[in-house]
Parts: C-alpha cells; sequence; structure tokens
C-alpha cells in the first residue's frame, strides 16, 4: 500500500496531544516518530477534510502533508522547486510562508536562504510574490490566518527528524485560534470559581471517549456531563455534531449553561448565514449542530431514565476541590483530596450499572504539582475496581513501542498551566462487567 506521511504540530502537552490523535486516525494508521511537539504519521490515503478535522482537535495546531525528505544541504533548493510547481500558472500576486523547525535550533540562515531563493525562483517563473515571514522568522498563527495564507497561497514547512534528514510538505490546516478565543471569552457565562475548562481541552476530552456523531453505529452517538458546569463540554459537542446532556447540583450553574448554549447556536447560526452570503451555500460547512438537554441533579443520584438513550461516553470535569488563592498547605491538600475522593466514590459506584455496554468515561481529576511530582487522587485509582471501573490507558501499548517512549510516562497524563498549583489529571474508564 501506497502510504501517505502527514506531519501533526503538537500542543503544549505533547503526550496528552498523542493519545487525542490516536483516538481519531484511523487504526491503520503508521506511527513513524515523535520529537518534540511534531509527530509524524503515515495513512493509508490522504485526509479527506484536513481543516475540518483540525477544528475539532483541542491539542493540534497544524497539519502538514509531506511532499518530499531531504538533507539540510538540499532544502532551501527542494522548497523553491515545490513552491514553484504549486504556484504554475498563476497571474495574481503571491502570498506564501516557509517555516522550518530543527531539532538542533540552527534553522534560521537555513530559512533565510530558503525564502530569498524560492523568491527568485518565482520571480524566473514570471511569478509575482512576497514572503509573510517577518524578520525572516517562522510565522506565527495569528500572522498566517491574517494573511488567509491557505486560501491566498500556501505555507512550506520542514521538519528535521532524528539522523539530519528533513520532511518537507505543504501546510494543509491551520488551528483558528479567534474561533477558540471567542468560544472562551465572548461566550456570555464565564466563571473563574468552576475552574474555567479550556474549549481546547474539552476537545481533547470528547475525542478521547471514541464517540463519533458521524459512525455507523449511530445507537452510540451522544455524551452526558453530569458535572456540566457552564457547558464547556456540551458546546463542543454540540459543534462536533453530538447531542449531549448535562447536569449539575446547581440550578444557577444550569441556567448559565442554557445562556451559553442558546449562544453558541446563535453564533454559529449567524456566521453560516453571513459566508453564505459571501461566498455560497457549497462552500459552508453543512454539518448540523448536535441537540442538547440539561436538567438539576446531584451526579451521585442519577438514575437510569437520566441518561440519553443513545449514549456512548460519560465526559465530565469533575470536582476539582474549592477555589485557591494560594499554594494549600500538605494538610489542606490532604483534606480536600479526600472530600473529593468521597464524592467521586459514590458517583462512580451509582453510575456504574447505570452505563450500556462498552461506554466509556473520560474525566478529569483533581491534582496537586509539589514542585517536580504531581499528587493524584491515589486512593481512587487504588479502589476503581471497587466501584465497577478498570482503568483504559490514554496510549496503546503498540504505539508506545513503535514510537519508542517510557510507557510510565504515558501512564498519567495531566494538563496545567506553568503557574498552576491545582492540576488536572486525564483519565479514561471502562465499567466492569
Amino acid at each position: 500500500m501506497n502510504m501517505i506521511k502527514y506531519i501533526f504540530f503538537l500542543g503544549r502537552k505533547p503526550l496528552l496531544s498523542l493519545a487525542e490523535l490516536v483516538s481519531v486516525l484511523p487504526p491503520e494508521t503508521e506511527y513513524l516518530a515523535l520529537q518534540k511537539e511534531f509527530l509524524s504519521v503515515a495513512l493509508p490515503a490522504e485526509l479527506p477534510t484536513p481543516q475540518k478535522l483540525l477544528d475539532r482537535l483541542g491539542g493540534t495546531t497544524k497539519i502538514v502533508k509531506v511532499d518530499l525528505e531531504s538533507r539540510s544541504g538540499q532544502l532551501a533548493q527542494m522548497i523553491s522547486d515545490l513552491a514553484a510547481e504549486k504556484f504554475q500558472g498563476r497571474t495574481d500576486k503571491i502570498r506564501y510562508a516557509i517555516s522550518l523547525h530543527s531539532l538542533t535550533g540552527t534553522s534560521e540562515q537555513l530559512l533565510k536562504n530558503s525564502l530569498m531563493l524560492t523568491k527568485k525562483k518565482l520571480k524566473k517563473s514570471e511569478l509575482s510574490s512576497r514572503f509573510v515571514n517577518n524578520n525572516f522568522q517562522n510565522p506565527p498563527t495569528a500572522l498566517l490566518l491574517g494573511e488567509n495564507i491557505l486560501g491566498k497561497g500556501a505555507e512550506f514547512c520542514a521538519v528535521e527528524m532524528d539522523g539530519g534528514n528533513w520532511q518537507i510538505g505543504q501546510t494543509v490546516a491551520i488551528q483558528n485560534i479567534n474561533d477558540y478565543t471567542a468560544r472562551d471569552f465572548e461566550r456570555p457565562e464565564r466563571d473563574p470559581k468552576l475552574g474555567m475548562l479550556p474549549p481546547k481541552l474539552a476537545q481533547i476530552l470528547i475525542n478521547l471517549s471514541g464517540v463519533r456523531p458521524e459512525a455507523a453505529d449511530s445507537e452510540k452517538s451522544s455524551i452526558y456531563d453530569p458535572f456540566c458546569g457552564i457547558g464547556t463540554i456540551l458546546m463542543e459537542g454540540i459543534l462536533m455534531g453530538m447531542d449531549v446532556t448535562g447536569s449539575d447540583l446547581s440550578a444557577e450553574n444550569i441556567d448559565k449553561c442554557r445562556k451559553n448554549l442558546d449562544w453558541l447556536n446563535k453564533m454559529v447560526t449567524d456566521k453560516r448565514a453571513a459566508l453564505v452570503a459571501r461566498l455560497g451555500a457549497e462552500a459552508v460547512d453543512k454539518q448540523p449542530l448536535g441537540k442538547s438537554r440539561l436538567f438539576n441533579k446531584d451526579a451521585t443520584k442519577i438514575i437510569k431514565s437520566d441518561l440519553p438513550t443513545n449514549l456512548g461516553a460519560i465526559v465530565s470535569e469533575t470536582f476539582l476541590g474549592p477555589p485557591v488563592s494560594r499554594t494549600p498547605t500538605p494538610s489542606q491538600i490532604e483534606e480536600t483530596q479526600a472530600m473529593v475522593e468521597n464524592l467521586l466514590a459514590g458517583f462512580l459506584t451509582n453510575l456504574q450499572p447505570l452505563l450500556p455496554k462498552n461506554a466509556t468515561v473520560v474525566l478529569t481529576l483533581l491534582a496537586y504539582r509539589d514542585e517536580n511530582r504531581y499528587l493524584t487522587l491515589t486512593k481512587l485509582h487504588q479502589h476503581l475496581e471497587k466501584f465497577g471501573f478498570a482503568a483504559d490507558p490514554l496510549l496503546p501499548e503498540p504505539v508506545i513501542k513503535a514510537l519508542g517512549l517510557d510507557a510510565k510516562a504515558a501512564e498519567t497524563m495531566i494538563y496545567e498551566r506553568p503557574d498552576q498549583t491545582v492540576c488536572r489529571e486525564i483519565v479514561r474508564l471502562k465499567p466492569l462487567p
């Protein structure tokens, strides 16, 4: 089989981003290399709609389709040849960008040479062009979006892999940071006391669940969030076309959640209408938004009839403890962990007999960072079987082996920001038969 290579540019937490990709890429994917934040894979066929795929991936920032491989001495020439072939026959002024990513950090001169040689090659081919790289640096995402580089030109990327070989290709999808900013900061209801789950992480959690609205098995196409808060996970599920159900102990949170979901539906509807008016109906995403259902209830008292009939997964940000303005003392950490573990023990014990066969549970759990170690809910992990669940590793063993990863490093997935003491541990659970 003639495999097609791609490079996925991963976010701040590469292993978590990798786990998300493993959950959505086809089973036939060959995992070639994970170096820093770059994942190289080979797929059995071209990605049909790479931007649509990227828009639902919280942990990936860019997708590059690999065209060529080269040593550094040939790099500039090969990029310029690729650009000349790409833009052959164009009569308008071309915009292009080049980004080089070296594991050794010695690509600045290579980048300058590549930009200048490409401009000369295009001029020789009687093509008018300009590169958008400022000061001969790799272009940031905001610049690429602002220049509409994929619509009006191209970005050519090269990533140095082990052994000094470079993989060269064209960017086929760029993360739309503006859309994430709008969903995070422009929604009507935000509440720092509820932990402020980022939309990107909500996407990762949903993807880790394995639920796919387009899958043939439509009987398991919805998600349920029993700690829905202001609705971040539900919003991202709706955008993916999933039916979502949410509940929360707080009636106030349910009201806030409903306002956010109404806002999301209006924002997407208005945006699509504007695109239809400007570009025509054929240029607009026709995927319907998912439907939602909300109710007010204690998550430890859920009953069978509360669950959606087509439930595929529970996906939720669980209680991360009371808000803190400073690092808790060891005794405060121990007390909070015990309180949270007691809550989750009741929740899981009640939930297990209600779940359909093969349902998945993806949760964020409270964790603390203490210098260079993480303090997780150890007792909860030790008693999972007692609650009727088993841990489902986020990275399968074949992928760990293929990429030469440390199995222990992949056991615990933590999401946090550099200045945070309170963190999130990401877990995936399967109910025991």
